[in-house]
């Protein structure tokens, strides 16, 4: 029996190819994209699965009171205290391990000096001594249990301790890590580390910061409760003990301990266990990137949108061709076949036409795993998507599923066609007396408007992502960033740099800095006006005293640094607007000459208040922040420059280093370009989101023209009536495809209301944007327009230029 379907389907495919080639570009096209998609879920589900408490694991999250939405939902940091108050006292919690990211600069050998973090993908982190108690990462040398425990200890990866000791072996030797101190090699990992979101080149023990903190190497504010940048806390559950429970005691506790200002909002934490991290939520001070989970979700709802196109495509050709099978199915029936019997050969035939889909489909689907890696934003966030063969498995299944899904209406359909009509060669359904067979399918309308609707929504958000990115690399932060080219200190000394570097043709000054504006980073620090206030959270940069001038910042109160500042102790800061009003002042000039407590109570004067910038992304609102001169701090230089010729000048700049330093790679480039950059995730999206649209609509206009030539076909000898009666082009194309062009009205009427509330639902979350408008959305419906208007033209034109006589003895 079952070798009896699969030859029929096999001959009936071959029978109607052209039937059969739309059906499996159209499949192969969604299904190259879905196979994407799977390996691109089934990669970041791969994520932390191999710790030994993994289901009992939670990281602590932190958030501001009332301030959860899509561009600000929360911290992955938290403050230290926690993992050790739920360990004492309390017996909610086995064990707990904390992790703090204040490892950074240069880590030196006797044969190499690398920029661990800068030049290669992972952090340099403080770990505690529980670490590999918690976490399942292997040492292939050294003793996991006391690896972290005494101070100035390192673990390194394996790539890590071959570079810095190419020709003899790390465990035991020296490091010395710049501006923290000098550290043996207690541990190496294994080649191949698990897939983790805690992604890390190095590992220094935590006993360690208490030292240079002592040392001032460090801020001391790591410890305290109100510091919720700096650490992540990993706590293991008992196995009785319960989430909300656990939370809620943290919340209880941290309410005790904390002390913040009264109009402070407060924060509240929650516990995220390890295998909701890779995919989660969209969080800042994150370890190492992946993809959030709304992110995963989007591009699913694409995936999805594309395969209901092509499963509507099978389904509307496939219902429409089953009208020339009339007589095939009326002599089945009257041989005996049930209805589960045609059912099921119809479904044999979807599958067959799936599977051949899934062949196409895996041909381009390799293509698209090179294009998918070579992108921006994925290069360097660290994700490569990698072809496993267990990921086949997914896809057969898939491809299985798709045919019978895509195979149900179409083979439900000729099921309950009339046995008499159908072999009279006009089937029908047994209640034919209620309108007939093409009133019953009439619903392939609402399909083909499904598609066009899809469709709709899928390039107005093209249009809107574009117009965003557009909008913000064109939108002005508030500073100066065309005239600035920059090069990373790599521990150098900055004024070494800048005597090197100074005389360069077309550099006009220069200034010091510990990060770029508008990409994201910044130090957090603790601020207050009064010694009885609580500390509030003022963001701060460490810059040089040319820092505002060389920027182009706008002062609006007080003045600029002194030229001294940056040889003595620190005593100034320069803040912006919004820090004035947080600390409690009604304007800018009354802040000016203030004296305020920074972190350890010591005291400095604000000298001067700048007009508010974008020194965080575009996205997010504005911050209070703060200007401080700490020289310790610096990783960048930047050189304000006039010059024609900017390519020749960076190549100036790359090469002076080059003599200057020829132990580090040059790191450096214009700040324009490194800002700019950091928007280029949109033209990325955007670029994804107009591949897949691109297939859909394909696949749309695909089925379109199946639809609009199939209906064109049955009336045929209508089509040369009309002629012979005298009727004009125009007047038969709108008697026969009237129909169409109603739909296509009323869906775009419903559909663009619809893309525009669903894409202002993000962009209206972003603190800069472009509005939505007409430029944005009336493309989207003049493509639509056109494309549908020509498939239509085209067809109603081929089939009236036939002689209306061959017209009228069409059956």
């Amino acid at each position: 029996m079952w070798r009896n379907y699969f030859i029929v389907s096999w001959r009936n495919i071959k029978k109607h190819k052209a039937f059969t080639a739309i059906n499996v570009v159209g499949l192969s096209l969604s299904m190259s994209v879905c196979l994407l998609l799977i390996l691109l879920v089934y990669d970041h589900y791969s994520y932390d699965t191999v710790h030994p408490y993994g289901d009992r694991t939670f990281r602590v999250l932190t958030y501001h009171k009332g301030a959860r939405g899509i561009f600000s939902n929360g911290y992955a940091t938290s403050p230290l205290p926690i993992g050790e108050a739920l360990s004492n006292g309390y017996t909610i919690a086995d064990t707990y391990t904390n992790l703090n990211h204040g490892l950074h600069g240069e880590i030196r050998s006797e044969h190499k000096v690398i920029n661990p973090e800068s030049e290669f993908e992972g952090r340099s982190l403080f770990a505690d001594h529980n670490f590999f108690k918690v976490f399942g990462f292997e040492l292939k040398e050294g003793d996991p249990l006391t690896a972290l425990n005494e101070p100035y200890s390192m673990v390194l990866t394996s790539k890590m301790a071959n570079l810095l000791f190419p020709q003899k072996n790390a465990l035991g030797e020296e490091v010395i890590m710049e501006g923290m101190g000098r550290y043996r090699v207690t541990g190496i990992l294994t080649e191949d580390l698990p897939k983790s979101h805690i992604r890390f080149n190095l590992l220094a023990s935590f006993s360690t910061i208490p030292l240079l903190a002592k040392e001032n190497h460090m801020t001391n504010e790591y410890k305290d409760w109100e510091t919720t940048w700096m650490n992540y806390n990993y706590i293991v559950l008992n196995d009785k003990a319960s989430r909300v429970e656990a939370e809620a005691l943290i919340n209880q506790i941290a309410s005790e301990q904390m002390k913040l200002k009264e109009d402070h909002p407060g924060y509240e934490f929650e516990l995220q266990g390890l295998t909701e991290v890779v995919p989660g939520k969209l969080l800042s001070n994150e370890i190492s990137f992946t993809l959030p989970k709304i992110v995963l979700l989007f591009f699913a709802l694409l995936g999805l949108v594309v395969i209901i196109t092509a499963s509507i495509n099978y389904a509307n050709l496939s219902i429409a061709k089953s009208l020339t099978r009339t007589r095939e199915v009326g002599i089945r029936k009257a041989n005996g076949a049930s209805k589960s019997q045609i059912i099921t050969q119809f479904l044999v035939e979807s599958v067959l036409i799936s599977t051949l889909s899934l062949l196409v489909a895996i041909g381009i689907y390799w293509f698209l795993i090179d294009q998918f890696n070579s992108l921006w934003i994925f290069n360097q966030v660290g994700i490569t998507l990698e072809d496993t063969v267990f990921a086949y498995g997914f896809f057969l299944l898939f491809s299985l599923l798709l045919g019978l899904i895509s195979g149900v209406g179409p083979s439900y359909f000729v099921s309950r066609l009339d046995t008499i009509r159908s072999l009279k060669g006009n089937g029908a359904f047994s209640n034919t007396h209620k309108g007939g067979l093409l009133s019953k399918i009439s619903g392939k309308k609402i399909l083909l408007s499904i598609q066009f609707g899809l469709s709709i929504v899928m390039l107005v958000s093209i249009f809107l992502i574009r117009d965003q990115a557009n909008y913000l690399t064109r939108s002005s932060f508030g500073f100066d960033d065309e005239h600035i080219y920059f090069v990373r200190l790599q521990g150098h000394d900055p004024k070494v740099i800048e005597t090197e570097f100074a005389r360069t043709p077309g550099i006009e000054d220069v200034t010091f800095t510990s990060h770029h504006p508008a990409v994201g980073r910044s130090y957090g620090g603790n601020m207050k006006l009064n010694e009885a206030d609580e500390y509030m959270t003022i963001y701060h940069f460490s810059v040089e005293e040319r820092y505002v001038s060389v920027m182009g910042l706008e002062l609006i109160a007080g003045t600029d640094f002194p030229q001294t500042a940056n040889h003595q102790q620190e005593k100034f800061i320069v803040v912006n607007e919004l820090a004035t009003r947080r600390l409690g002042f009604e304007s800018a000039a009354e802040a000016v000459g203030a004296l305020i407590y920074v972190e350890d109570d010591s005291r400095v004067k604000i000298i001067g208040v700048v007009k508010d910038y974008h020194w965080e992304p575009l996205m997010k609102s504005i911050e209070p922040l703060a200007l401080r001169i700490k020289p310790e701090d610096y990783q960048y230089a930047y050189f304000k420059i006039g010059v024609n010729d900017p390519g020749a000048f960076g190549k100036q700049m790359e090469q002076k280093w080059n003599e200057y330093d020829e132990a580090r790679t040059f790191q450096g480039g214009f700040l324009n370009e490194e800002t700019d950059l950091f928007y280029q995730f949109f033209y990325d999206l955007g670029g994804i989101l107009t591949f897949i649209s691109l297939i859909a609509i394909a696949i749309t206009a695909l089925g379109f023209l199946g639809m609009v030539s199939f209906h064109l076909k049955t009336r045929t000898k209508e089509i040369g009536i009309r002629k012979v009666l005298g009727a004009s082009f125009g007047q038969i194309t709108l008697s026969m495809t009237g129909g169409f062009m109603i739909m296509l009205a009323a869906t775009a009427l419903v559909m663009v209301p619809v893309a525009v509330f669903a894409n202002g639902l993000w962009i209206n979350e972003m603190a800069v944007h472009s509005p939505i408008s007409i430029f944005n959305v009336g493309p989207a419906i003049l493509i639509v327009v056109l494309l549908s208007g020509a498939t239509i033209l085209t067809q109603v034109w081929r089939n009236t230029s036939e002689n209306p006589v061959n017209a009228l003895r069409s059956e």
